[in-house]
């Protein structure tokens, strides 16, 4: 495993109140057959040094009159771009995905803000909003600059109702020794959690995808997070980002 600085607050991060497999609250009678938003986590939430990148990927179709709008990025370098999905490409009012690609050229911790409006509609709230904390990390000798090192890909409702669920997806291989546990902030329930191996390789040992559902009982900004890690020693991988229920 590539060498790297921890996203979000170093090697001296000490990871609280972790939550082992199958761990299910049981006081929160909430369905998870039916999630209204998926989260997919690719890179296996690589942590991100400066002048290497993030990209969030958001539901989009500009053909309604909504777009997103950048809201607030101040010391960030940010690239956007507006994809139609493959399977709509051709096919007008299909919709697609807005892609916004991150940097940072120090160190430090950024807020990333976008909504989702009609731009003319000035006395309206957007009907989404997208709310990151992004933490740039020191580089060494610069090894990772352009490389997209953390994709977070929505799919569904950006901002679920209080009481609804979330499903959080990452690629991982329990067989190297090397697992993902969640510690989620500020009452984000985990309702269960589940390792889900890839047995379309045939090959034993091909690793799969561990799954989240979580929920919160009230509206607010969360903060999911998971590391990487050996069981008794330090995290060596680590990833964050922040859920919006209303």
């Amino acid at each position: 495993m590539n060498k790297m600085i921890l996203m979000g607050i170093g090697a001296c991060l000490v990871i609280s109140c972790m939550f082992s497999a199958g761990c299910i609250s049981p006081d929160v009678p909430v369905q998870i057959d039916d999630p209204v938003l998926t989260l997919t986590v690719e890179k296996e939430g690589m942590m991100v040094p400066v002048n290497a990148l993030m990209t969030f990927i958001l539901p989009a179709n500009p053909t309604t009159g909504y777009s997103w709008t950048v809201m607030e990025s101040d010391g960030l370098i940010v690239k956007e771009e507006y994809k139609a999905t493959p399977v709509h490409e051709g096919w007008t009012g299909g919709g697609g995905c807005q892609y916004y690609t991150l940097t940072a050229e120090k160190a430090g911790t950024y807020t990333f803000k976008a909504g989702y409006e009609r731009p003319w509609e000035t006395d309206t709230a957007p009907i989404w909003t997208i709310t990151q904390t992004l933490v740039f990390s020191e580089a060494e000798n610069d090894d990772f600059a352009g490389e997209n090192m953390l994709t977070v890909l929505f799919n569904g409702v950006v901002n679920p109702k209080a009481g609804e669920v979330v499903k959080i997806c990452t690629a991982g291989n329990p067989t190297t020794g090397y697992y993902w546990q969640a510690s989620p902030k500020n009452e984000l329930t985990v309702l269960k959690d589940e390792y889900i191996a890839d047995t379309t390789a045939g090959l034993v040992g091909a690793g799969g995808t561990y799954v989240w559902y979580v929920t919160a009982k009230k509206a607010g900004t969360y903060q999911f997070e998971a590391a990487c890690q050996r069981s008794g020693q330090d995290p060596v991988n680590l990833f964050f980002f922040g859920l919006t229920f209303v």
